[in-house]
């Protein structure tokens, strides 16, 4: 385990009131205060070497810290279907650990899952990240969806688009201070207040 302090969790996911901060630099700020421990937390949770790989699949498709219940990006799956993609990945366990890349894991979960190339990316994201823990892959760019997409669109029109964005082309606070990851989430997460007059 890291030796981050525990904190009680909340939902990971949603936006976060980023109201009182006049600058992009601020913002990042609150950001990595009120949610940089996630990264470990999540590291020793999906990321857990002791999990036989079955395990660890269905780990991947269920709310962090609590492996029971789906999480809020899932809520659309039945728990019967969300075991059922479990099974599917572990059943590809040697493609997906063959994977030497994030962009290679993720479109080995889009493959075993049969899944058209963008479709349900929030679903495939999510467990290309959290596989990736336990393999060592993480993003190297900056992948958009949905509420990132609203995110980075806000702050730049366009910049939603394509599916994923190098960090070199994101403003200052962000590609010099999170990694690709958080960016993601950060742009999640602050969508609401972003715009382009915070560009740094």
């Amino acid at each position: 385990m890291s030796s981050c302090k525990p904190r009680r969790m909340t939902s990971i996911c949603g936006p976060a009131d980023y109201s009182g901060y006049a600058s992009l630099r601020k913002m990042v700020d609150h950001f990595i205060r009120e949610r940089g421990y996630l990264m470990d937390t999540e590291r020793d949770w999906w990321g857990n070497p002791d999990l036989p790989f079955a395990e660890a699949c269905r780990r991947a498709l269920f709310r962090l810290q609590n492996d029971q219940v789906r999480d809020g990006h899932q809520w659309t799956f039945s728990v019967d279907a969300l075991d059922g993609f479990a099974k599917t990945l572990a059943h590809n366990r040697s493609s997906l650990e063959s994977a030497s890349t994030f962009q290679e894991l993720y479109q080995g979960v889009e493959r075993a899952l049969r899944l058209a190339p963008n479709r349900k990316p929030l679903l495939i994201y999510d467990i290309s990240r959290r596989l990736g823990f336990r393999l060592g892959r993480q993003p190297e760019t900056v992948y958009l969806h949905a509420g990132t997409r609203a995110g980075a669109n806000a702050l730049k029109p366009g910049l939603g688009r394509p599916r994923t964005r190098p960090m070199a082309e994101f403003p200052t606070s962000i590609r010099t201070r999170l990694t690709p990851a958080q960016a993601e989430d950060f742009l999640c997460v602050a969508s609401k207040w972003l715009r382009a007059d915070l560009w740094d």
